[in-house]
């Protein structure tokens, strides 16, 4: 019953359980909605601490990519793929040998019956795991086409396709070189930093302090953007090697700590690590008059959040609007678009943040409901344009 609760709430279209002995895939493939197309969204790879997390994770995100897409004006639905980054050692085998309990990417081997596996056996397991979920992606029919997300490499996307097409950012794609995706992501938020600046009035990053919170590929990329236009960066991560990267590069930077860096005194928060950083509590102590970064689902206890950010006359730029250059990037590839075309489609996000801004200034609502408003007139057309 509480799946079912969960699929009403998210208003879910179509929720489907993986399940493979062999290699101990668990994973959940959320369709949230196919009013403008197939569902296309990634496929995160994580440690949950239950199946019920790990579910609730993949509806929020299949919803939030429903109106990423659909603002972005792309022909597709919104979906995601999670899988679950953990297995029962007590009935899971490879080669005849039980598998332990979690599944590290990080090279370091896995845990096989209480004693470290082999680097190798671990990759030959993860290998197994996400062939297998390529298995369940083409049983579906095209109904969800996946790509990368956080904790999964081109690699896997590779094992995917061995299964089935229904899948991007395989090696050799545009997606998966360079960190293209992540920069195209970057672009979108700060474009989308800009527009809003423009929108207080300002438009002029030199010296202007930045807060990022979150510095792996995109907010890095964020930073080299936001760097290169003069802001003064305050950055944060909970990996201090990353810290340290930043600080060398980005001359005049300073670091924060990574769980106060919400409150630092700048002009923008850019939240792009893990969602729910804005909090009762934490949007109580912000000091910026933007809230502006690339995170998913950004807001715990969403309705009481976005109603003291506008109280406290702080600008919030939706998150699905704004961090949108990364899906938008998968889209065109698919269609046969270059880089060139795909950036020119990612600068199209201000437009879309302006037309947010404009319809809450009109409507008297929160930018977060006036986006959600767009968004849902657009699904029930059915139409992208």
């Amino acid at each position: 019953m509480q799946i079912w609760r969960e699929m009403a709430r998210g208003g879910m279209e179509e929720l489907v359980f993986c399940h493979d002995p062999s290699s101990g895939l668990k994973a959940v493939i959320a369709i949230h909605n196919t009013a403008l197309g197939p569902a296309l969204g990634g496929c995160r790879c994580w440690t949950y601490a239950s199946e019920e997390e790990a579910i609730h994770d993949a509806v929020k995100l299949a919803k939030g990519m429903t109106y990423k897409n659909a603002m972005a004006g792309l022909p597709y639905g919104g979906g995601k793929a999670v899988v679950w980054n953990e297995t029962d050692a007590s009935d899971q085998t490879l080669a005849g040998e039980p598998v332990g309990e979690k599944l590290a990417d990080s090279g370091k081997g896995d845990t096989l019956g209480g004693r470290m596996m082999d680097p190798a056996k671990g990759e030959v397991l993860r290998a197994l795991r996400f062939r297998a979920l390529g298995r369940c992606l083409e049983r579906l029919k095209g109904r969800f086409v996946t790509g990368l997300d956080l904790g999964t490499t081109a690699s896997d996307m590779d094992q995917i396709r061995l299964e089935t097409a229904y899948v991007t950012d395989t090696t050799g794609s545009l997606g998966a070189q360079d960190d293209f995706t992540a920069d195209m992501t970057a672009y979108g938020v700060y474009t989308g930093i800009v527009t809003s600046l423009r929108h207080q009035g300002g438009a002029d990053l030199q010296g202007l302090p930045i807060a990022v919170q979150g510095l792996g590929k995109v907010g890095y990329a964020l930073c080299r953007y936001l760097h290169a236009a003069g802001a003064r960066l305050i950055v944060a991560d909970v990996v201090p090697e990353r810290v340290q990267r930043a600080l060398v590069q980005f001359s005049g930077a300073i670091s924060a700590d990574p769980a106060r860096i919400h409150a630092a005194d700048c002009t923008v928060f850019a939240p792009c690590a893990l969602g729910g950083v804005l909090t009762p509590a934490t949007v109580e102590e912000l000091h910026c008059s933007i809230v502006a970064g690339a995170a998913n689902n950004q807001l715990h206890d969403r309705q009481l959040v976005v109603r003291r950010m506008q109280a406290r006359g702080i600008l919030y730029a939706p998150d699905y609007v704004l961090s949108a250059g990364g899906i938008i990037s998968t889209a065109c590839e698919l269609q046969g678009a270059g880089p060139d075309q795909i950036r020119q489609k990612v600068a199209g996000i201000a437009g879309t943040l302006s037309k947010v801004y404009t319809e809450a200034a009109q409507s008297g609502v929160s930018t977060a409901d006036a986006a959600d408003g767009l968004a849902e007139a657009i699904l029930k057309s059915g139409r992208t344009k």
